[in-house]
């Protein structure tokens, strides 16, 4: 009924262009007020779509052998209106989504290792759009155990074969797997009055075990410890020394039956 008493205000006022116009302009904004435009039909809601990157999470390093590094992508998305279609993009390859569209679940190639990220780009049946992105670091070749990180301390006795201290025995323990300049990386000790040592700062996985004094047979083990903080006993056995008395003998015996023999001959002539 608004329209008909504005119509009704320009007849009393006079043909005015002017005012007309502005009439005009206020009965529209009255129209659109009474009928306000639907939240379906607009493209730019706020947030309609919403991305969650479980995986590769943000900030992860992980190990990867083989170029190019295939990465799997898990990812969550929710929205308002109907997902049409979800786009992954690694900087190297992109890769249209299958659905379901809200359990993205796919693989994705990256060219080389370092810091990288992939982006996750949602669109659904009302025009909007959304970007989600995780970053991480790529390392090259295999995961290293924690065990290789390990640095173990090492102490204990050393004793012959009769339970009695074998004092200045040196004894050496290396890692099984760190080198530098072609040499396994350990640290040396030798034992004190009481047959012991203490040998500190030793990475593993596993260390290679020596012990050398002379007068004994050389001791070589290579052990693996679950502790890094580590009691070993060894026991080193005595060379067996071979005595020269059984050539002494021969020798002396084929002198003295060739002596002998001339002897006997000289008495025959």
């Amino acid at each position: 009924m608004q329209s008909v008493d504005l119509i009704s205000k320009i007849k009393e006022t006079g043909f005015n262009k002017n005012k007309i116009l502005i009439l005009v302009i206020f009965l529209v904004i009255l129209l659109f007020a009474n009928h306000p435009v639907s939240a379906s039909s607009s493209p730019g809601d706020d947030n309609p779509i919403s991305i969650v990157i479980i995986s590769p999470a943000n900030g992860s390093k992980f190990h990867s052998d083989v170029v190019p590094h295939h990465v799997r992508v898990l990812a969550y998305i929710s929205s308002t209106y109907n997902i049409t279609g979800v786009t992954l993009d690694s900087g190297w390859e992109t890769v249209e989504a299958d659905e379901p569209f809200n359990e993205i679940d796919e693989e994705i190639r990256i060219e080389s290792s370092g810091e990288r990220s992939i982006v996750v780009t949602a669109r659904d049946e009302n025009g909007n759009s959304a970007s989600g992105t995780t970053a991480f670091t790529i390392i090259i070749g295999p995961p290293v155990s924690p065990r290789y990180a390990m640095q173990f301390t090492v102490c204990g006795q050393i004793t012959d074969s009769n339970g009695k201290p074998v004092k200045d025995c040196r004894v050496r323990i290396n890692s099984s797997f760190y080198k530098y300049i072609d040499e396994f990386m350990g640290s040396t000790n030798v034992t004190d009055i009481n047959g012991s040592y203490l040998i500190e700062n030793v990475y593993g996985p596993d260390l290679m075990i020596t012990a050398e004094k002379e007068g004994y047979l050389k001791y070589e083990s290579v052990e693996s410890f679950e502790s890094d903080n580590v009691e070993f006993d060894i026991v080193m056995v005595p060379e067996k020394k071979e005595l020269p008395l059984p050539g002494f003998i021969i020798i002396l015996s084929t002198g003295l039956a060739v002596f002998l023999g001339k002897r006997n001959k000289m008495k025959r002539n």
